[in-house]
């Protein structure tokens, strides 16, 4: 899993079939986040607006806090 631009977007990779679009508030909100508080904030705030083939995937994948922090502080690396 990792946390890349595809056509300048940012979108959570997944796997190679499955990706979820992200914007960048969001990306920027997480990254200023404890990653105690994700959860809190992807399902208030990102979840919702996830389209229904989105959410299917969110549901199907088990993504740990720290593993979605450790991608976002890559993606932030990365274009730096």
């Amino acid at each position: 899993m990792k946390l890349n631009r595809v056509h300048g977007i940012p979108c959570l990779i997944i796997d190679d079939e499955s990706m979820i679009t992200f914007r960048e508030e969001w990306v920027q909100v997480l990254r200023s986040l404890p990653y105690e508080q994700f959860g809190d904030f992807f399902h208030s705030e990102v979840y919702p607006t996830l389209s229904d083939k989105e959410k299917k995937i969110w549901n199907k994948t088990t993504i740990s806090n720290p593993t979605l922090q450790s991608a976002i502080n890559a993606f932030f690396s990365s274009y730096q």
